[in-house]
């Protein structure tokens, strides 16, 4: 789901670190007690403002705020998004200079001080194109290829729904709904980057409504050993115009 679109970003200042742990516990449940998966994300879908709600808006525009305890480090980050796939994020981390990120539709990169531009491929390709998709967060079931509920887990004192769904490119992620209020609550996941794979355990609470959709404002990571909590200040659904989308000039030069 978007919930994640930081982690390959931030994967590199927590490399950069030297690099907790889950919230989560999984329990055995009788796979005959199991609600389906299409009923569970139904009732998530329902409870985030319903289909018709979430297909008013072609466009979001997402600012946040992000804390790093472990690395005294507060950082903001702009997410930019358009249907049915185009992405371009900002982060300005204090100390490390600004890294950005897109997909125009075609092509995944990311240019920070570390690494440079790079135009992604493979693995990271996909997990871009995940978290590009635009009705990834709020209306699941379009991306997913395949989605099985597995168990149940409690994630921060709630009782969820364990659902594994694959995404079209291969991409699966466990996520967890929450049993009374259908809500998101959590998300597991192995992701790719240049450092190698990485878990990545996501807790989702403080729900929001923003123009007639319910969103989490408040998201806590943790990868690599490290946790960040992610605040979000502020989201529109006003037009972006498809410039900002496009290629930046070093990405362009690495296709000649």
């Amino acid at each position: 789901m978007t919930r994640t679109p930081f982690a390959r970003t931030l994967g590199v200042a927590l490399f950069a670190l030297g690099a907790q742990t889950a919230a989560a516990a999984a329990q055995q449940t009788p796979a005959a007690n199991l609600p389906p998966a299409q009923q569970v994300v139904e009732k998530y879908v329902q409870a985030v403002g319903g289909r018709q709600n979430i297909g008013k808006f072609s466009s979001r525009h997402s600012q946040v705020e992000m804390a790093i305890p472990a690395m005294g480090m507060t950082m903001n980050i702009d997410v930019y998004q358009s249907r049915p796939n185009k992405m371009f994020m900002r982060v300005d981390m204090p100390g490390m200079g600004v890294t950005t990120s897109g997909y125009d539709g075609q092509v995944a990169w990311t240019n920070n001080a570390m690494q440079g531009p790079r135009i992604l491929s493979g693995t990271e390709m996909n997990e871009a194109l995940r978290q590009a998709d635009f009705d990834a967060s709020l209306d699941p079931a379009k991306s997913a290829a395949t989605m099985e509920t597995v168990g149940e887990r409690t994630v921060d004192g709630r009782g969820c729904w364990n659902v594994r769904m694959v995404t079209r490119t291969g991409i699966e992620v466990m996520n967890c709904f929450d049993k009374e209020t259908g809500l998101l609550v959590g998300s597991s996941m192995k992701q790719q980057s240049q450092m190698g794979e990485m878990q990545v355990d996501v807790a989702y609470s403080d729900y929001k409504e923003f123009d007639g959709i319910r969103m989490p404002t408040k998201t806590t990571m943790s990868m690599m050993g490290q946790q960040m909590t992610s605040t979000v200040k502020s989201v529109t659904h006003e037009p972006i115009p498809d410039s900002t989308f496009a290629l930046p000039p070093e990405i362009k030069a690495l296709q000649h």
